[in-house]
């Protein structure tokens, strides 16, 4: 392991299912405030879904029971403090009778670090389609190579002290320094206690949709560890159905685009069993250092 996954093991000092950490508290007297924990993950410092996953949490705070998210698109304006609070405050933007919109600020020690803008509806019946899920090796079989060739799963900073389980479909890791054009097709897992609440789940995939995004299209540029500056720019998830976070899910991704010190990825999330549950795209910052 290098330096960074062992500080990253070292500072882990429990395994925090996803409900705790996409978990916010209303601040006493004051009204659509809402305050939480922040988390070390390493080199990430305070991972990008971490925001999303919380902010979204704020947001639910101010929206009626019945109402799910159905899509959301954020900014991280800074690099965040793992020892400093979350404090996020909710603007109420609309009101409407079938969709509602809200917009919430996350600050630490008086500086925005993200903001995030989300749309809420409840669940109609209506017309439906989708594709078809790529035809790729289930989780179990990924699981089942990778322990016949003697690999350990690689520590990315989301996985470590966290329950968060990930099965990348052809052992790609951040520190690969390999040009490809292939896709980074992954299986993924966290443990949610809150099984049975689709508003969990939502946070808990809100969480877990930043993950391994940022690096689709730069892996076609080989090593981005050492050579690049890279960093999140602003994200983007589409809800199309409630997923369970605690069954493996399959995330197909493609990043199609660098210019500009600029990168363009998205990708797909589905059920084992074929349901498309959401998408995601995401925008970053790729910048040689040479």
């Amino acid at each position: 392991m290098t330096p960074d996954d062992l500080k990253i093991v070292a500072d882990a000092t429990q395994q925090k299912i996803l409900d705790q950490l996409v978990h916010v508290e209303p601040v006493t007297g004051k009204a659509d405030t809402f305050v939480g924990e922040s988390f070390d993950y390493g080199p990430l410092r305070v991972y990008g879904g971490h925001f999303i996953g919380q902010a979204l949490a704020a947001a639910f705070g101010t929206v009626p029971e019945s109402r799910l998210c159905n899509s959301l698109h954020a900014y991280f304006m800074r690099t965040g403090d793992p020892q400093a609070p979350l404090h996020f405050t909710v603007d109420r933007l609309r009101d409407g009778g079938s969709y509602l919109n809200r917009y919430v600020r996350v600050e630490q020690k008086g500086q925005t670090v993200f903001v995030l803008m989300a749309s809420f509806k409840d669940v109609e019946a209506a017309s439906e389609h989708q594709p078809q899920m790529p035809v790729v090796p289930q989780a179990q079989e990924v699981m089942h190579l990778r322990k016949q060739l003697g690999r350990e799963r690689f520590a990315f900073p989301y996985t470590v002290g966290t329950s968060v389980e990930v099965e990348v479909i052809d052992g790609w890791n951040p520190r690969e320094s390999m040009i490809s054009e292939n896709p980074i097709q992954l299986w993924l897992r966290g443990s949610v206690a809150a099984n049975n609440d689709p508003r969990i789940q939502q946070r808990a995939l809100a969480y877990l949709s930043d993950s391994t995004l940022l690096f689709n299209s730069m892996r076609r540029h080989g090593s981005v560890m050492t050579s690049y500056r890279i960093t999140s720019l602003d994200h983007a998830l589409w809800f199309h159905r409630v997923p369970d976070r605690s069954n493996w899910l399959f995330y197909d991704q493609q990043g199609p685009s660098a210019v500009d010190g600029r990168t363009m990825n998205h990708r797909q999330i589905w059920s084992a069993d074929g349901v498309l549950l959401a998408t995601a795209a995401q925008e970053g910052m790729l910048r040689s250092v040479s």
